[in-house]
């Protein structure tokens, strides 16, 4: 599907509206896999805990909510950021939860593959260290438990509820045969699914599932992973953003809401070409009467890698651009130079 202008429809964030004073706005925005441990663990263990998101700060200031995928667990490993006999097992240092929370992170997932790399303990690190710096977590808890709280999180009068779930954990030779992360990790469950977006339905203005699956490197979901994230929103999610192919999909509307099937890499270097180009979203939510509703959808173009950058070449972007289109059954809208998704009627905040 080719680009195509439409700018009657698009409302752009940051500009001018004709609105009444009295209708809330604020912004999220959402990013893909961060890895902080491996290279960028040793580079803040040396000191420079601001190095991974040094390039985004300024950006990063003026959301009023930012969120992505932590990939990797913060322990305290007496140094160590990867485990000598695996490059797959990594975590960050303690000191890194610092650097989350000087970037203005409101809310991170834990929720995924490598949520277990160092077991029970780097997971109740990764909890404890987040929390303590005031950075929300879900997809995890410190005690087993059969439904996982949901992160709601208030800005100027609209409520925001985050919800995770992953398609599976790594198994690793490493764990005490006597740890189990059942009831630790939140695992897709289409039941337990069910009642959690449910129960934080009643408690936000707008809900966000985060979904840790599929094939990595695929263009497409499988149909198993595209079956799972149109459940979140049968469940009643708002929207849904993925993670873990580690490069950006596509985009899909489904019953007049938005599916973002992987936002690809953040903080996380790796050498094929699409995991260094990655995928934010940033969304105006606005609410005057009722539930707060999307006004806007921007796609942020990322150079991905050790220390992320929002400053692709032009020739990139539109590559980037042009391949989420190809895999989108949602129009992409450019204004301004900059591309937006048409946002569904039943979404759009004037939609009467």
């Amino acid at each position: 599907m080719a680009l195509r202008l439409l700018g009657i429809v698009c409302v752009g964030l940051g500009l001018a509206s004709a609105q009444p004073d009295s209708v809330a706005r604020i912004s999220i925005a959402a990013f893909g896999d961060v890895n902080l441990g491996r290279t960028v663990g040793q580079i803040i263990l040396k000191g420079e805990i601001d190095y991974p998101f040094e390039k985004v700060r300024e950006y990063f200031s003026k959301q009023d909510i930012i969120f992505f995928n932590l990939e990797s667990q913060l322990s305290d490993q007496n140094g160590e950021t990867e485990d000598p006999k695996s490059n797959i097992v990594f975590c960050g240092p303690p000191v890194a939860a610092a650097s989350v929370r000087r970037a203005n992170v409101s809310v991170v997932s834990t929720a995924n593959n490598h949520a277990f790399d160092y077991g029970m303990k780097g997971l109740r690190e990764t909890i404890t260290l987040l929390r303590s710096e005031g950075v929300s977590v879900v997809g995890t808890s410190f005690d087993s438990s059969a439904m996982f709280l949901p992160s709601v999180i208030e800005r100027n009068s609209i409520r925001v509820g985050i919800v995770a779930y992953t398609q599976f954990v790594n198994k690793m030779e490493s764990w005490d045969g006597r740890e189990s992360w059942q009831g630790y990790i939140s695992d897709f469950d289409s039941q337990r699914v069910q009642l959690e977006i449910e129960d934080v339905r009643k408690k936000a203005d707008f809900v966000i599932a985060s979904y840790h699956g599929g094939r990595e490197y695929a263009d497409l979901p499988d149909s198993k992973t595209r079956e799972e994230m149109r459940s979140l929103i049968d469940a009643g999610a708002d929207l849904v953003v993925g993670h873990h192919p580690h490069v950006p999909q596509g985009i899909e509307e489904y019953k007049g809401r938005l599916i973002f099937h992987s936002l690809g890499n953040f903080v996380f270097h790796q050498a094929p070409y699409w995991t260094q180009r990655g995928l934010g979203i940033e969304m105006q939510l606005e609410k005057q009467e009722g539930p707060a509703r999307l006004s806007a959808v921007r796609l942020v173009p990322v150079q991905a890698g050790y220390q992320p950058a929002l400053s692709l070449s032009s020739t990139d972007r539109a590559r980037l651009m042009k391949r989420i289109q190809s895999l989108s059954n949602v129009p992409l809208v450019v204004r301004d130079g900059q591309y937006f998704v048409q946002i569904p009627n039943s979404q759009a905040h004037n939609d009467n």
